[in-house]
This record gives structure tokens, sequence and C-alpha cells, in this order.
């Protein structure tokens, strides 16, 4: 019997979205899945597969959201991957990244106290190297959990934003936004955005607010493509399940947290609060364990009930914040708790930075090295691609007193640290005035909010105490919101909040992130609980940060002014040479045999060669570098006529005295040719091993060199 063509039905539509064709597609691949969506934009295509677990663990207290992006070098195409495995491994760090970003635009939507497991994947299916993936998958990815059925306060559109010859222009390609002032990511429903990533260089404080109106404009679009998408299909709502405390446990608590007991929570800092809290915690579950056990009360289970206490604490905070203007520790709204700052505590490193604020204490160490120990970056979109300043953050256990096992690298470590690495990025020099390699590490010593923006603080700090001549200081802030609001989201009083401590970050609406100089901001970054913030609110916002990272850095230059005039005595040196490219093979030698004599003789020496003939010498001890110098010098040089050197003497005769020059050639300065007469003898006047200044006076048939001594 002939075999069946498998018949299946697809639905796709196109738009044109800012010149860019925009493509949704469903119902052909990965059709097990609750709802499967290809997305093209232009030649970049993705695949966003969405699942939720249908019998989801009720005990949970959390939306167990995972957001899945996966790296493919099919895609790219490109074999990639280590030459012994040749397939993908871990994810890269920018798949942590996207996935970062996606799950900060997309969890606020879903219903408060759902607890099924809901993952999307986001798999690569072709890249045109050109577009970034961000706005893609965060479109996708939306329009995937929609189409699956989940109750989700959708569609939630993103857009990337930059500022190319005075105008703005919406989803730039790479190339663009190597010529922008800006790259800001946005994320959000129509009229609200509720995810914000930027990198920038100095971009002025209006200039970035009209940036914010041209990306809520762009995000409206691209809610109104994935609208009219559905409008095509026909979508069955999917039930799911609640944990959260019901309206009669919620008074049960209240009755029991009393106003007064309340009251003692204010006016601490994180570790004290803390502990209260977790005392108020255990009290009201050993009062209500009997309810617990009892099997007519329901609702009364251990985990509600933690649930209910949060929930009673969380109110009453939050109403006395709005109603008298008084934060948890008792400051005041644009109040920065106290600092302490400090450089140069560690020794032999090359630079270092401690920025204490209140709970929160961050160490950034430098290091220098040379410009051959650059990172490379290979993943899916990068390749080979060398990075000459990098930011790592650690965020140990005993950071906030667990007593855990520092394991590897988390997601938020990854994001943090490339947070603090986009603010400082613009302001540090070219290769060309400060050939190093530069690393920087932050080491959260303790957490009391905002971390990141205290290892953006301790960094600026750090890399002026190691010598690294910064264009300009960079400080950031973190901000905070609390608010009044409605059950759809819409904000009713609000309250924005100047160095958002821990307690309010997990009390309140919004940790807003903004990092700068003097003159503009370099970084941003915002997540939410809240399903989205209206323009004033960011405007508000971005002018109180921008008021406060300058209080900061006023603080912080206090301590250290301006850069350290040279590198510490314990980093490298670096000498830069310029040789004639054509000679570059002559110093590597056949087989490097060359070179590596050239660094075993001197000491050990990096030598870091361009095919633009830059050569790079780094040491520790001065004298080996010259050693390297002098050798390297000795093979590109090429002796002509007109020629100056600083020339040793190895002999003295009567007639005059030889020098010798490079290419291991003598050249003779006869008696007429020293500039003065000398009495005889000339070893009077002249000894071996002096220095003495000559220029190449003439090159005979035979290769015989004469000079004349130079004043």
């Amino acid at each position: 019997m002939p075999i069946k063509k498998k018949e299946f039905s697809v639905i796709t539509q196109s738009f044109d979205w800012a010149g860019k064709n925009l493509k949704f597609e469903t119902g052909k691949l990965a059709v097990q899945a609750d709802c499967s969506l290809e997305m093209h934009l232009d030649e970049n295509a993705i695949l966003c597969s969405t699942v939720m677990e249908k019998n989801p663990r009720s005990d949970m207290d959390f939306l167990p959201l995972m957001i899945d992006f996966r790296d493919s070098y099919s895609a790219a195409g490109k074999i990639g991957g280590a030459a012994y495995r040749r397939r993908e491994g871990r994810p890269s760090d920018q798949a942590v990244l996207y996935s970062r970003l996606i799950d900060r635009a997309l969890r606020p939507m879903f219903p408060k106290g759902m607890v099924n497991d809901v993952v999307v994947t986001i798999s690569p299916l072709g890249l045109d190297h050109d577009l970034d993936l961000g706005v893609m998958s965060i479109v996708g990815c939306s329009l995937s959990i929609l189409a699956a059925g989940i109750p989700f306060d959708g569609p939630v559109g993103a857009a990337q934003i930059g500022y190319i010859d005075g105008q703005f222009v919406i989803n730039p390609t790479k190339t663009q936004l190597k010529n922008s002032l800006v790259n800001l990511l946005v994320a959000g429903k129509k009229w609200s955005i509720n995810m914000i990533e930027s990198e920038a260089n100095e971009i002025p404080e209006d200039l970035l607010k009209q940036a914010f109106v041209v990306g809520q404009q762009a995000i409206d679009a691209s809610c109104e493509f994935q609208s009219a998408f559905l409008k095509l299909s026909s979508i069955e709502p999917k039930t799911i399940t609640y944990n959260k405390p019901s309206e009669e446990l919620m008074a049960y608590v209240s009755n029991i947290l009393t106003h007064d007991k309340l009251d003692t929570l204010v006016g601490n800092t994180k570790v004290p609060f803390n502990t209260l809290f977790s005392q108020y915690e255990k009290e009201v579950i050993e009062i209500a364990k009997e309810k617990v056990i009892d099997e007519t009360a329901e609702g009364y289970t251990e985990t509600k009930i933690k649930m209910a206490v949060f929930n009673v604490i969380k109110h009453h905070i939050r109403h006395r914040t709005l109603e008298t203007g008084k934060r948890v520790d008792d400051r005041e709204i644009k109040d920065i708790r106290p600092l302490y700052c400090e450089v140069g505590s560690v020794p032999r490193v090359h630079g270092t930075g401690l920025f204490w604020r209140w709970d929160t204490q961050v160490l950034s160490t430098v290091t220098l090295g040379s410009p051959g120990d650059y990172l490379i970056v290979e993943d899916m979109e990068n390749n080979d691609v060398n990075q000459r300043y990098f930011h790592h953050y650690n965020f140990p256990p005993f950071s906030v007193g667990d007593a855990k096992a520092i394991r590897g690298t988390g997601r938020r470590e990854i994001g943090h640290g490339r947070l603090a690495e986009k603010a400082l990025e613009p302001m540090l020099p070219s290769k060309e005035v400060f050939p190093y390699t530069i690393r920087v590490v932050s080491d959260c010593l303790g957490s009391g909010g905002s971390t990141s923006m205290g290892s953006v603080c301790g960094s600026t700090l750090s890399l002026m105490d190691a010598g690294v001549p910064l264009k300009k200081p960079v400080a950031g802030i973190a901000m905070g919101l609390i608010t009044d609001h409605e059950e759809d989201g819409t904000i009713t009083r609000h309250m924005v909040l100047n160095d958002l401590m821990a307690t309010e970050d997990f009390m309140g609406d919004m940790d807003f992130k903004v990092a700068g100089t003097k003159e503009g901001v370099t970084a941003i970054q915002l997540d939410t609980k809240l399903k989205g913030l209206t323009m004033d609110i960011i405007h508000e916002t971005i002018t109180r940060a921008c008021e406060g990272y300058k209080e900061i850095m006023d603080f912080m230059l206090q301590t250290l002014p301006a850069p350290r005039a040279t590198v510490g005595k314990y980093a490298p040196k670096i000498h830069v040479m310029k040789i004639n490219p054509l000679k570059i093979k002559e110093v590597i030698g056949k087989g490097g045999d060359v070179i590596n004599n050239i660094i075993e003789v001197s000491g050990g020496v990096k030598i870091d060669l361009e095919d633009d003939g830059m050569c790079f010498i780094t040491h520790q001890d001065q004298s080996s570098i010259d050693k390297a110098v002098e050798m390297i010098t000795e093979i590109v040089t090429d002796l002509e006529v007109g020629q100056t050197f600083d020339a040793k003497i190895t002999r003295v005769e009567e007639y005059g005295i030889f020098v010798a020059l490079p290419k291991k050639k003598m050249g003779l300065c006869h008696v007429s040719q020293l500039g003065q007469k000398y009495t005889p003898p000339l070893s009077n006047h002249f000894k071996i091993g002096d220095m003495m200044k000559v220029t190449i006076s003439g090159i005979d048939n035979d290769g015989k060199v004469s000079v004349k001594k130079t004043a």
C-alpha cells in the first residue's frame, strides 16, 4: 500500500515591524508541547515551546517557572563545542543572560498563587548574526504561553532601541549598535514597562526619557501583532492549581500579629528585621499547630500560614511607608544608608576597593595582565571574540548568613557581573592608552540590598587604585517602589525609594538599578513584581536615581579622587613597540625558536605580537623587559645611513673606537669622526663597556659600517 502523506494544520501570519519581516507560525513543529511557536524576524528563527505541569505539588509557595534558552551551534552554522566533544555543553553566559531577561519580563504576568510548573524552552533554529535574540525571545515566549491557554496577563511585548546619528532606531542590528549612544531593551504590556536592560555611553537624562517613550510605542506594536495572531487560533483555557492563604487564615494571623508587634519590625536594618520576622513566623505556627493537624480546618497548612505571615507583615510595612514616608529602617524616601569606602586594603593585589553600605559590603579587586591574557568568548553568537575587560561577581552563602558550601557560578551571579561590566566599560581607557587586560572580581561579603550597584562602586574604586586611567568615575544606585494597586495592575498610589535595602526589595514592587557618571547614564536594569510601570514613574525614578548615584559618587571620591598616576609595584609593566610587520616571522623564528629564546634569556617575559606590527612586552621586572626590547630591536632593525643608536664600546684603538650595533654588526668611529681632538691615547678618554651615541655615516659594499659620534 502506498504511504499516506502526513496532514497537519498550520497557522501563519506575517507583519512588517519597523522595516523588518516578523512571522509567527504554529502547528508544524513540536506539536506535543502545549504550544510550540516558530518565530522569524528577518533571517533569525527561534522555536518557543511551552509546557505546563497538570499535577503540580500543591504545597509550593512560589511559581516554578523555568525559562530555558538553549545554545544551538547548528543554528549559527558552525560545528562549535570542544574538540573532544563537538556538541553544546553547559549554557553559555549569553544563554543564561537571555533566560534571565525573559524570566524578568514574563514572571509578573502569571496569576498570584499559581503553583503549576511552567517550562518555556527557546530553541534557536537559524541565526543571521546581526540581530539580537532578546526581543524575539520575549515576544515569542509571551505568545507561546498565551496560545497554550495558560492564564497569563499578556501579551508582553518587547523592543530594542538605539540612538544613531540623532535618530532613534527600533530593533537596530548589531552593526548599527556599534555607533549607537544607547542600547535599550524594554518589555511590558501596552501602556506600561516591566523590564529594562540597558547599556549606554553617558546618555543624558532627558534623551534617556525620550528613549523610553519610543520603546513603549514599539512594545505596544509588538503586543498588537500577538493579539492579531491569537485571533486566528482556537485556545482552550487550562485549569491551574493555586496555593495561597484564604481570607479566613489572613484574619486569623492578623489577630495574632497585633499592631504593637508589627511596629517592633520597623526601625531595623535587614538582620534584626529578619530575626524578628522569623520569630513571629514560628510563634504563629506554634499557636496554629492544632489547626494544622485538624483535618476539618481546611486551608491551615504550614506553607499557607507562612505565606499569611508574610502578607500581613508586608501590608503593614507598605502601608506605613505610604502613609508616613518612613521606611523600614526609618529613613526618609531619598536618604542613602551610611557609607564607608576604602582602597589599597589588601597587600600585593594590583588594586582593591571596599564599598560598604550598611549591611551591604562588596570587596572588588583588580588584576592587570598582558594583552594576551584576554578572555576568549566562544559561543553560538560569538566566534573567538577577545575581551580585554571582564567583571566577575561572587555571592557566597556566608554573605547572607547561610551555612552552605560555595558551589558553581549561578545565573544571578552571571547577570550581576555583566551589569557591572556594562556600567564601567564605556569609561575604560582604550588599548592604545592602557594596553593591559583587566579583570575585576567583586566579592559580596555581606548582603543588605543592591550588591550589584555596590560592585559598580567598589570596582570604580579598585580600578582607580590600580592606576587604570578611567575617563570618569562611575557609581550606581538601586531604586525601590511601594504602591497601592488594583488586581489588574493599575497603580493608584506610589512612592519611589532611593537606595533600596533588601527588606524593601522583599516587600516592595521593584528593583530599578541605575549606574553612570556625572554626565550621563551607562547602565540600567529593572525588574518588578508589578505588571508594569507607567511612564511617569519611570521618568521620576530616572531623575531621582541620577541625583542619588551622584551623591554616592561624591562620597566615594573623598576616599580616592582620581586614578593613581601609575600602576602598583606588584602589577606587571608593559613596553609597547612597533615593528615592521614583515619582521614578525624573524622575531618568532622557525617553530618559535627565536621568540622562545628571547623569553628564556630575558627571564620569562610575555610577548604579544599583532598583525599590524604592534609588540607588547610584559613583565614585573623592568630589566627583563629592557633585555627583551634589546633582543627584539637587534632582530628587526635594518642598518641604514643616518640611524642613531646608543651603542656600547667594545674596542678602543689608536685610530678609532669600535661600537656594537644591531644585527650583531660592529661600527668603527674613526678618530676624525669623534667630533673633537682627543689627546692620545684614546683609551684615556673612552672605556670598553661605556655607552656612546653614534650615527651611521656609511656602509660599504662589504657591509662594513662607519659611524660618527653624535652630541
